[in-house]
């Protein structure tokens, strides 16, 4: 925790989150105040409402809000961290093995195009509709991008370190712990920052559809349905907000287990 907040206090960075936040700011009054001139249509004044009137009622709805945002938080936790358990092994091993990636290979290429919502039904059968069925698809839909990322990552390592360190008598389980696992890292890690915005997606599917809804998703299709643009829009910032702190923690990950990669980096 005191090096996440090392990690968040230093003073250029917390620069750079200001300057991107009051851009947002700028570009969002802007469009809100663009869009009713620019579309004849008399809702155009509300779909999107300006920064100010939507921050106040995010502050309003703030104890409404608060238990959507950790039923939505904690499923995408369990959903990366199930999906991490299950994907990095996995994809390194494939990776690794060069005999076990020519056979497996065409399977993955096979399956991971397939949208997987389309199990949907199957998951309902097996976890109930619940939020079983909701952790089960964020875990499929994260697992593969993360597999993939970890077995390209293991399949580009290079012969020389492999050799070095059975030179030194490492067994096959070191030279994954010391060599395979570290080299995949930053690959894996970026893997997971981009399967956020996957799993963001699919989770606004999941608790918009599946009952009983709850979940930031359900409170912006809920509003939505009763034209309160206002509230969807604080649903939208609540869920953006969300991915936001994902998005750090990973980064600060990354800086924690990856800090070679940051040597005299100040930023």
């Amino acid at each position: 925790m005191k090096q996440l907040l090392h990690y968040l206090g230093s003073l250029k960075r917390l620069f750079h989150y200001l300057v991107s936040v009051g851009v947002l700011l700028g570009l969002w009054w802007l469009v809100s105040t663009i869009l009713p001139i620019w579309f004849d249509n008399p809702l155009a004044k509300f779909i999107l409402p300006p920064p100010d009137q939507v921050i106040a009622k995010f502050i309003d709805e703030l104890p409404k809000l608060w238990d959507h945002f950790i039923a939505s938080g904690l499923r995408i936790i369990l959903s990366l961290t199930l999906s991490m358990a299950i994907a990095v092994p996995a994809g390194l091993i494939i990776g690794f093995e060069s005999t076990l990636n020519r056979m497996l290979s065409p399977l993955i290429y096979l399956t991971y195009p397939v949208p997987k919502v389309v199990f949907m039904p199957i998951l309902f059968v097996l976890f109930g509709i619940e939020d079983g069925s909701r952790i089960a698809l964020l875990t499929l839909v994260l697992s593969f991008q993360i597999l993939l990322s970890a077995r390209d990552a293991a399949q580009s390592i290079g012969s020389q370190h492999v050799l070095s360190a059975k030179s030194v008598g490492a067994d096959r389980f070191q030279l994954y712990w010391h060599v395979v696992f570290p080299a995949s890292l930053p690959a894996i890690l970026t893997a997971a920052r981009i399967s956020i915005g996957l799993a963001f997606a699919t989770l606004f599917l999941a608790e918009s559809f599946v009952k009983p809804n709850f979940g930031l998703g359900a409170y912006i299709v809920e509003r939505y349905s009763v034209n309160g643009y206002l509230w969807v829009t604080v649903g939208i910032l609540a869920m953006g907000m969300l991915g936001f702190l994902f998005y750090i923690v990973l980064d600060w990950i990354e800086h924690w287990l990856c800090r070679w990669r940051f040597r005299g980096d100040n930023k």
